[in-house]
């Protein structure tokens, strides 16, 4: 069977895609990290990088002053 779209205005619609999210207070992005650590930007992305791989961490990304971040947080376990 057919998936039923709601019909919704194009203006609403892309509102609604452009729209900021805020990040959840346990999510961080690499910046965040790096300025913590105190480590150059390609060092803390290359150790996100190694723990999403392992699954370790979960990603999305958020429109944030006008780009796209990627935001990580701990993945939960089963």
């Amino acid at each position: 069977m057919a998936k039923i779209i709601p019909k919704v205005s194009g203006m609403d619609w892309i509102v609604e895609q452009l729209k900021e999210v805020k990040p959840d207070e346990d999510e961080f992005s690499t910046e965040m990290v790096a300025k913590k650590l105190g480590q150059k930007l390609s060092v803390v992305h290359c150790m996100i990088q190694r723990k999403l791989a392992k699954r370790e961490l979960t990603k999305r990304k958020l429109l944030i002053n006008g780009r796209y971040v990627n935001y990580y947080k701990r993945a939960v376990e089963d």
